[in-house]
């Protein structure tokens, strides 16, 4: 085989690919728009309302508070070591605020616009 005849094939290869692609692209787009056409409550809030309230959970329960402690307890001996990096010390404290104040950072900005 020449170099010619296998570049045309990897060309051919390749659009190939591209077409599979766009064909399982519209019929995936064809099954979604007719599951949403046959049970219009699926658009509702309602079901996802529920996971987002346990989503919350999972990233402000116990096991999280426990990790966030553990970290801040991890940064409080790398500081008594000497070994401790103030950048990463920064970034931990940031997650932590940021994870726990959510609620209330989302609220302040939701009462502050109306």
């Amino acid at each position: 085989m020449n170099i010619k005849t296998l570049k045309a094939a990897i060309q051919a290869n390749r659009v190939a690919k591209m077409d599979v692609s766009k064909r399982t692209i519209r019929v995936l787009m064809l099954l979604t728009m007719g599951i949403i056409a046959v049970a219009p409550e699926m658009a509702l809030a309602a079901p996802w309302d529920s996971t987002a309230t346990q989503v919350l959970a999972i990233f402000t329960g116990g096991l999280t508070r426990t990790l966030a402690i553990i970290g801040v307890i991890a940064c409080g001996v790398a500081a008594l070591a000497g070994k401790l990096s103030w950048d990463w010390a920064i970034k931990i404290i940031v997650g932590i605020t940021l994870i726990f104040g959510s609620a209330a950072i989302v609220d302040y900005v939701i009462a502050a616009a109306g």
